[in-house]
């Protein structure tokens, strides 16, 4: 049963086919969307909740949007069933912004097109400041909800609520924080992160996948022109760097070195290579980051850890749940594990 003091946006969400609830850190958000999935799934409603939260997902493991369809009582949205995610990369929307909207854009698509009546967005506690505030607009701007529910001890939502207050669409309800919602300090919800992807790869595999089938969509390599070994020997000697792979793309140079190449040093191997940007990753930075794994349909099929880089013939060693013949884009993003 709902609390009563919730009442309101039950109301308005049994009206709206698209709710967003926003709302700093340990306000109640995810209690808020388990209560109201639960309700308007008893009044008859086909529900679906969008976990938008990358760094303490529940639906998928963390770096990802996910979705899930309400086909029982949920005791948390983790226990819908899971229907697709998306890959963001990291664990906080600040270090890919763009990436977390985009993905929660593409979640509500999937929603809709799957035919749900009524699609819940349950979004990260990022609200305060300008970063805050950029993510938060950008999602309301780019899904469009029907309404948006503040959950806030005082004024946190309003410099996002702001610009809202003039039009009709979406409906603004504003709520009082869970008295139950748990306060959750930096390293209990890195440890949530850790247990999560713990349990997401136990029993995976390592696979090798053959670069020259399978797409590194980021970073963008082996899809350029290779330099040859005496270009590359040029070129370390210049800068004092062993540099293990470099390529002409379309517009500049890419190069891939074993430890993390200087904006300098990256600056003066622009000539050697005959002109333009030179685009420098390192395998520290590579090894052990957590990439996205998608189908040849362009959905995320799961996640991998990167463990080896091969280039000669390119190839990816991932450790993965997924089965490698699923495989047909992959894409390393920012966060380790």
């Amino acid at each position: 049963m709902i609390d009563s003091a919730w009442t309101p946006a039950l109301d308005a969400a049994s009206a709206a086919p698209l709710t967003v609830v926003i709302g700093p850190g340990d306000a109640g958000k995810t209690t808020l969307v388990t209560a109201l999935a639960n309700a308007l799934f008893d009044r008859g409603f086909s529900v679906g909740i969008v976990d938008a939260d990358v760094g303490q997902s529940v639906l998928g493991p963390p770096t990802t949007v996910g979705l899930g369809r309400v086909t029982r009582a949920l005791q948390h949205p983790g226990d819908a069933d899971l229907i697709a995610m998306a890959f963001v990369g990291a664990t906080s929307p600040a270090a890919n912004l763009t990436g977390t909207v985009v993905a929660t854009g593409r979640m509500v698509t999937r929603a809709r097109a799957q035919g749900i009546a009524r699609v819940l967005v349950d979004t990260g506690g990022l609200i305060a400041g300008d970063l805050g505030r950029t993510l938060k607009q950008a999602k309301i701007d780019l899904l469009g909800p029907d309404l948006v529910i503040c959950l806030a001890r005082g004024g946190e939502c309003e410099a996002v609520l702001r610009p809202y207050r003039v039009g009709a669409r979406p409906r603004i309800v504003r709520l009082a924080p869970s008295p139950a919602a748990r306060s959750r300090n930096a390293e209990m919800r890195r440890r949530y992160r850790d247990e999560a992807l713990a349990r997401y790869f136990a029993g995976s595999q390592r696979i090798v996948l053959d670069l020259r089938s399978v797409v590194l969509k980021r970073p963008a390599l082996f899809a350029g022109e290779p330099l040859n070994a005496a270009k590359l020997a040029e070129a370390a000697a210049a800068v004092g760097h062993d540099i293990t792979w470099a390529e002409r793309r379309d517009s500049d140079t890419a190069v891939l070195t074993e430890t993390t190449l200087t904006a300098n040093a990256a600056h003066r191997l622009s000539p050697i290579f005959g002109g333009g940007p030179v685009v420098a990753y390192a395998l520290d930075d590579l090894i052990g980051t957590l990439a996205g794994v998608d189908d040849a349909a362009g959905e995320t099929a799961g996640l991998g850890i990167v463990r080896s880089i091969g280039i000669d013939p390119p190839s990816l060693e991932l450790e993965t749940p997924v089965a490698p013949a699923t495989i047909a884009v992959v894409t390393i993003g920012r966060a380790k594990f």
